[in-house]
């Protein structure tokens, strides 16, 4: 079988090859899946919406075969030094043509690369060693919550809201939210409204905490994973620096949780930065059933 690798020109053509791809990994939980389909789904209509088609062609990479379908795929999340190496099932032997590109073309001028990968991915983990890679620390929790018998109760202080974002309908408020809860001043109404025409999104899951001002003080987003509707999950989530230690985040996540379960998801996951990030405190009060934990893997380039 002959197999060609392609620049990704941001195409929605491209776009579903690759979503086709990521999405079939799901069903392999044996394998490392750190860059999942909604990943993949933010990084597009997120993160990048606002990015001309040179960008994509410089960061993200496939293989496919003379059939069309994409079975292997090397993107890096930043644009700056970080990727991610995916590959079907049936073509896991990629991995050295895939990482022998982005040393020859994508790290080119780099002094240093990283990738992500769960720490059960030990074939994997095995390769990128071998080709000098070393373990440079924790980098991501992701929990998993069950959904049935959850205690969805809490208390939400009098005054406040918890509202839909088009309930809420204040666009302006919703954006500076985002920039005060994760410091970035660079996100836009333009990136709110890419995100909401992403096919995955739900206007029911976009919820927004607004105070008796009219305020938007805390938010989250929630999702159904396309490949398996008995599993969701929240990405984003994030409260306004002036309205923290008020419980916020508990009750959007316990507020999310209760509406995926209404659409018949049966778990829900959560993804963190690794500890010391306090974050994490949130997320263990939460009660998850299991956590996957993901390492950094590095390679100095120079010399």
């Amino acid at each position: 079988m002959n197999l060609t690798d392609h620049q990704f020109n941001n195409t929605h053509a491209e776009y579903k090859l690759i979503k086709e791809l990521l999405l079939e990994i799901e069903g392999h939980p044996e394998l490392d899946n750190n860059w999942e389909p909604g990943r993949m789904d933010w990084w597009r209509y997120n993160s990048h919406s606002q990015k001309d088609v040179e960008f994509f062609q410089a960061n993200a990479h496939y293989w496919k075969t003379d059939k069309d379908k994409v079975v292997g795929l090397f993107i890096t999340e930043n644009g700056r030094d970080d990727f991610f190496i995916v590959m079907h099932p049936d073509f896991l032997d990629l991995f050295h043509p895939i990482l022998k590109w982005g040393l020859d073309v994508w790290a080119k001028g780099k002094k240093q690369i990283s990738t992500e990968v769960f720490t059960f991915a030990e074939q994997k983990i095995e390769k990128l060693t071998a080709a000098g890679f070393y373990e440079d620390g924790p980098i991501e929790n992701l929990r998993t919550y069950t959904l049935e018998g959850y205690d969805f109760s809490y208390d939400l202080k009098p005054g406040f809201k918890l509202l839909t974002c088009a309930e809420y309908d204040n666009v302006e408020s919703r954006v500076q939210l985002v920039q005060n809860a994760f410091g970035n001043p660079n996100f836009s109404a333009a990136r709110l409204l890419a995100l909401q025409d992403s096919p995955a999104y739900r206007p029911e899951l976009d919820l927004v905490i607004v105070s008796p001002e009219g305020q938007a003080v805390g938010y989250c987003i929630g999702w159904i994973e396309e490949s398996n509707p008995k599993s969701g999950y929240i990405e984003p989530m994030g409260v306004h620096s002036e309205f923290r230690q008020n419980k916020f985040g508990k009750i959007l996540a316990k507020e999310c949780f209760k509406r995926l379960a209404s659409l018949g998801a049966e778990t829900a996951w959560i993804a963190s930065r690794a500890e010391p990030d306090i974050s994490n405190f949130l997320y263990d009060s939460l009660k998850p059933t299991s956590i996957k934990r993901s390492f950094k893997y590095s390679l100095n380039l120079e010399g």
